[in-house]
């Protein structure tokens, strides 16, 4: 069976003999819902802006347990989140709405624009550099030297460390009228992967969020600190993933069954009842 890939298409179809068992996307994408953009598993959660607020940029101290209002909008995927046969939401409260502090990069996340990865980010981190590097040298009417103190304390406080051409997906800003890419267990480290699409709010994706990603429903309970939850939903086979594949999977025995039932019969030519 075939998959989605660059390549995949009527005009590019590149397989091994025999090709019966290949399957373009193009012959069943029309058979498929819409996909879920970013922007639509997220409209009813408020935004964040708290850790944009004062000198540290980490805002208010993060409790997993900290409730939250939705705000009042919703659509079909929002709507199955909060009402999951045995997940049920019964109030208008959620948990779980809290970021990862990075008072570094908020000024980067602001500037890049959607779909940009590390290399588009670290040339915005290094054109704030320059910017504070001029600001500091008006300021203080001194030449600053590369080098120097002060060069090294303003490049550590703005630019990333990590080497563009080794990391070039560690950055990435969603799309909000995308769906979002895979939600890797390395988010429990960081959440450069998936950087939220609004620039308003610069910052990484919250728990919640990356929770409505993968369709966990808001009522289900994850357990742990922040960063072992975000790992939890990394590691994890998307729910609504995992009822298609069962459900699908349970059509297919049951025809099997049936089929299997229809054509045993015993030694004399008579049907075995089941």
């Amino acid at each position: 069976m075939g998959y989605s890939t660059s390549r995949a298409g009527k005009n590019h179809i590149e397989v091994l003999s025999p090709h019966d068992h290949y399957v373009d996307h193009y012959d069943f994408s029309s058979k498929l819902m819409p996909a879920v953009t970013v922007a639509q598993a997220f409209t009813d959660l408020p935004p964040i802006y708290h850790h944009l607020d004062g000198r540290t940029g980490k805002g208010l101290p993060r409790n997993v347990n900290l409730k939250m209002q939705y705000l009042s909008i919703n659509n079909d995927f929002t709507y199955q989140m909060k009402n999951w046969p045995g997940f049920n939401v019964h109030s208008n409260e959620f948990t779980g709405h809290i970021i990862r502090y990075m008072p570094r990069d908020y000024e980067i996340f602001r500037r890049m624009p959607a779909g940009a990865m590390y290399p588009e980010a670290l040339e915005i981190a290094n054109q704030i550099f320059n910017e504070k590097i001029t600001e500091l040298e008006t300021n203080s009417g001194k030449k600053i030297i590369e080098g120097s103190e002060d060069w090294q304390r303003i490049h550590k406080a703005t630019v990333p460390p990590y080497k563009v051409h080794r990391y070039p997906n560690k950055f990435r800003k969603m799309w909000a009228d995308q769906p979002a890419r895979t939600v890797p267990a390395h988010i429990g480290k960081d959440s450069y992967s998936h950087i939220h699409f609004d620039s308003h709010q610069a910052r990484g994706i919250s728990l919640r969020e990356a929770a409505r990603l993968q369709s966990f429903p808001d009522a289900f309970q994850f357990v742990g600190s922040m960063n072992s939850q975000l790992t939890q939903i990394g590691n994890a086979v998307p729910p609504l993933l995992a009822y298609a594949v069962a459900k699908s999977l349970r059509a297919n025995l049951l025809s099997a069954c049936k089929q299997i039932d229809t054509n045993i019969y015993n030694s004399f030519g008579n049907k075995i009842s089941a």
